[in-house]
């Protein structure tokens, strides 16, 4: 249960108790007879009965707090539906190191990667999407998941100021991925590893044989150019990183090393240029892929229930109206 507009409500609440206390206040001054008064004197003075006086008054302002409570925009009844539909799984396996910083890609490799997912996953049908993070260390950022809205929500919060640890762990994030699809299901399994391929890893190549898995398939993107760029220390300052010696560093991606990853993962070399996206590629190699029926994704959402309220309010209201008041002699 939740209340989209509680605030609002209770404003209206105060505003309605405050006119009730001033009402009675104002009442009291003007009352002349003193506080007991017999019913048969209010029978002299007015046509109708008392009780019908005071039911008419109970029952509006019975309707009046009912309809401030259905201002509150009740939302209650936890609807879960299971989802059923056929498509693969896919773990984008995104470097956010600060060499991803670097703008031989422009605006910046992880900028650019950025818009590359989020135009990848609003083409997606049917598929559950994952993201992991990584550096000098890695986390599973996003489980698998059939929201596409969060998902592109996750992809735009990515920054390489994630991950305090620097340096580079494919290996260690290969295997973070891995462990994200938790054997369910028999669709098929896909990795997207998306790198400037600068690892600081021992026996990367050795790590990735062991932990590889059969269906599970690594697809590559190499993020960067050749000839390489410098790497900014913060997006406001152009200052640039250096080595130990004082000299400015220059990243270059590394194709070699990137394409012997996707070798090992019985998936393909790809690559994010400054003209041509990689977007349509992924999208095309997903759509090929084994679908297989997904029915373990549920969501749930909240159904709205202030019309309930609303009703009984107007009900009230309009009881309170058909009554029949009593009018002075």
């Amino acid at each position: 249960m939740t209340f989209e507009y509680l605030n609002i409500a209770s404003y209206c609440l105060i505003i309605y108790l405050i006119v009730l206390i001033f009402s009675k206040l104002r009442s009291y001054k003007k009352n002349i007879f003193g506080k007991k008064f017999e019913k048969k004197f209010y029978e002299v003075l007015f046509q109708g009965s008392l009780f019908n006086m005071k039911s008419k008054y109970i029952l509006r302002n019975i309707g009046i707090i009912i309809l401030i409570f259905s201002l509150t925009g009740l939302k209650t009844g936890v609807t879960v539906k299971p989802v059923e539909r056929k498509g693969v799984d896919i773990i984008f396996c995104v470097d956010v190191s600060l060499s991803m910083n670097a703008e031989d890609i422009k605006p910046s490799r992880l900028n650019k990667v950025k818009f590359e997912l989020t135009k990848i996953i609003e083409n997606l049908e049917g598929d559950r999407v994952g993201i992991v993070v990584f550096s000098g260390s890695n986390f599973l950022y996003l489980p698998l998941t059939m929201d596409y809205d969060a998902a592109k929500l996750f992809t735009k919060s990515i920054d390489t100021n994630m991950i305090s640890s620097r340096g580079t762990e494919i290996s260690s994030a290969i295997q973070t991925s891995i462990e994200a699809f938790k054997d369910e299901g028999k669709q098929q399994k896909m990795i997207f590893l998306l790198s400037d391929g600068e690892d600081h890893g021992e026996n990367s190549f050795e790590e990735i044989k062991k932990i590889t898995k059969d269906k599970v398939n690594i697809f590559v993107v190499a993020v960067g150019s050749s000839k390489g760029s410098l790497i900014p220390k913060s997006k406001k300052q152009k200052t640039f990183i250096s080595d130990e010696e004082g000299q400015l560093v220059i990243s270059k991606v590394n194709l070699e090393f990137l394409d012997k990853i996707a070798k090992i993962g019985n998936g393909r070399l790809l690559r994010i240029s400054k003209s041509e996206p990689v977007s349509e590629e992924i999208i095309e190699i997903v759509s090929q892929g084994e679908n297989a029926l997904i029915n373990s994704f549920e969501f749930s959402e909240y159904e709205q229930k202030f019309q309930y309220p609303l009703v009984l309010s107007i009900i009230f209201l309009v009881l309170s109206t058909l009554i029949p008041a009593g009018r002075s002699k």
